[in-house]
C-alpha cells in the first residue's frame, strides 16, 4: 500500500488571506509602505472650501516619509488637495509641503506628500531617521 504524506505549506504574512493567522487569531494587518514615528506637533492647513481658499490649525500625530496622519477639527473628504506647513524637530525653517487626504475616520485624515521637492524630502528623511533613533 502506498504511504501518504502531509505537506505543510508555510505561507509569507504578505501571501495570507482574512483569517488564515489560525483559529484563534485576528487577521494579519497589511504592512505600511514607510516606518510611522510618533510625533506632536501644530500643522496650518490651506485648502478650498467652497470655492474659497480657507487655512485652519491642525495637529499631525505621527509620520512618516511619506505622509502624517493629521488631527483637524473639520471633516476634510478623500482626494482633497492641502497645503501644510509645519515645524520640524531639529530644522530651524517650517516645512511647506502639498500633500493629499488619502483617508478619513472623522477628525483623522491620513495625509500623503505630493511630489516633494528633493531639498523637501531630505528634511522629512533626516527628521524619520533622527525619530527612529530615539525610539
Amino acid at each position: 500500500m502506498r504511504e501518504l504524506r502531509k505537506t505543510v505549506v508555510r505561507m509569507e504574512p504578505s501571501q495570507k488571506q482574512n483569517g488564515e493567522d489560525g483559529p484563534n487569531l485576528p487577521p494579519a494587518r497589511p504592512r505600511r509602505r514607510w516606518e510611522r514615528h510618533d510625533i506632536t506637533i501644530p500643522v496650518t492647513v490651506t485648502t478650498m472650501v467652497n470655492g474659497e481658499r480657507s487655512s485652519f490649525s491642525g495637529q499631525a500625530c505621527d509620520m512618516s516619509i511619506g505622509g502624517l496622519r493629521l488631527f483637524l477639527t473639520r471633516e476634510i473628504e478623500p482626494g482633497a488637495s492641502l497645503q501644510l506647513e509645519f515645524p520640524l524637530p531639529y530644522h530651524s525653517v517650517d516645512l511647506a509641503i502639498r500633500g493629499v487626504v488619502r483617508n478619513r475616520t472623522g477628525f483623522t485624515h491620513g495625509v500623503e506628500f505630493v511630489n516633494p521637492t528633493r531639498e523637501q524630502q531630505e528634511m522629512i528623511d533626516r527628521t524619520c531617521s533622527v525619530l527612529g533613533l530615539l525610539r
